[in-house]
């Protein structure tokens, strides 16, 4: 006869989620040093999707 099988350890799914947050964390603020998305080249709009922007009319 088995035994009842016991469920997830709670405290284990908030240390996971703990970890990868902070992981994910000190990740944004690292790279938010070493290459700011400022200096970063502006990607080239793709030619087949429309833009998102719109752009002003032109002044004549």
């Amino acid at each position: 006869m088995a035994g009842q099988q016991k469920g997830p350890n709670p405290w284990l799914f908030v240390v996971v989620s703990l970890t990868s947050f902070a992981a994910f964390y000190s990740v944004v603020k690292r790279r938010e040093t070493s290459s700011p998305a400022s200096l970063q080249p502006r990607q080239q709009d793709h030619p087949l999707v429309p833009p998102r922007h719109k752009e002003p009319p032109a002044q004549l």
